[in-house]
C-alpha cells in the first residue's frame, strides 16, 4: 500500500517521541525526516548544512527570540528572507522543504512546527507524544548520563525552549490539544505506542479514501 499521510510529531523532551517516531515510520515503511530536514533546507537555501545545524541548535536550545513578543509570520514565506533573522531564514527553508515532502505523499516528521507548517492542507496527522515526568527524567537521566537534578533542569530547559520556538513561529501554545488528532501517553510503552501511531495512521488513512 502506498501511503499518502504524513505523520507529524510534537513531544515533549524525554518522552521518546523521537524514537516513537522513527519506529513507526519504519512500521510503516515511509520516509523519516528529523535533522534530515537540515541538509534538505541547505540545498534548498544554498547555505552550508554545518551552518543550518548550529542555527536548529540555537533555535531550540538558545536562540533568543527577538522582536520583543512579536511573532513572527508565515506570511513573509520567501521573499524579504535575506532581511530576517538566520534561524528565521532556517524556518523558512525548512518550511519549504516540508511542503515538498507533503506533495510527494507519506513520510513521518518530528518537529520544526510541521503540524502549523501544513495547517489546512489535506493528508497530514499531528500526534502530540507526552509522558509522565518521572518516565522522562528516568529517560533523560540513562541517556544523557545524568543526576535527576541535571536532568530535571534540562527538561525545564527544554521543553521551555520548545513552547518558545513554537510560540515565535506560529503565535500558538505548544502542544494545544486544538492543533492535534491524538494525544498520546508514552507510558504505556514505546512498541505499544508505535502500535497505536500505526493503527490510528492506517484507520486514518483508510477514513481519507472513502
Amino acid at each position: 500500500m502506498e501511503h499518502k499521510l504524513v505523520l507529524n510529531i510534537g513531544r515533549e523532551f524525554g518522552s521518546g517521541g523521537r524514537e516513537i517516531g522513527k519506529l513507526a515510520a519504519q512500521r510503516l515503511g515511509i520516509p523519516y525526516y528529523d535533522k534530515e530536514l537540515i541538509v534538505l533546507a541547505a540545498e534548498k537555501s544554498g547555505l552550508s548544512p554545518e551552518y543550518l545545524a548550529n542555527l536548529d541548535e540555537q533555535s531550540v536550545s538558545s536562540f533568543l527570540y527577538s522582536f520583543s513578543g512579536a511573532n513572527f509570520s508565515m506570511g513573509m514565506r520567501m521573499h524579504n528572507v535575506n532581511v530576517l533573522p538566520p534561524a528565521d531564514q532556517l524556518f523558512l527553508s525548512q518550511s519549504e522543504v516540508i511542503r515538498d515532502i507533503a506533495e510527494k505523499g507519506g513520510a513521518v516528521i518530528v518537529g520544526r512546527c510541521a503540524d502549523y507548517v501544513l495547517q489546512g492542507k489535506p493528508n497530514h496527522l499531528n500526534v502530540f507524544i507526552q509522558a509522565p515526568m518521572e518516565a522522562r527524567v528516568q529517560r533523560v537521566m540513562a541517556r544523557h548520563d545524568l543526576d535527576r537534578k541535571a536532568a530535571e533542569a534540562l527538561i525545564a530547559k527544554t521543553d521551555k525552549n520548545r513552547a518558545n520556538y513554537y510560540l515565535h513561529f506560529t503565535g500558538e501554545k505548544w502542544g494545544d490539544r486544538k492543533n492535534f488528532n491524538l494525544i498520546l501517553s508514552s507510558a504505556i510503552g514505546v512498541e505499544a505506542s508505535v502500535d497505536m501511531i500505526a493503527e490510528y495512521y492506517t484507520r486514518m488513512e483508510e477514513c481519507a479514501g472513502k
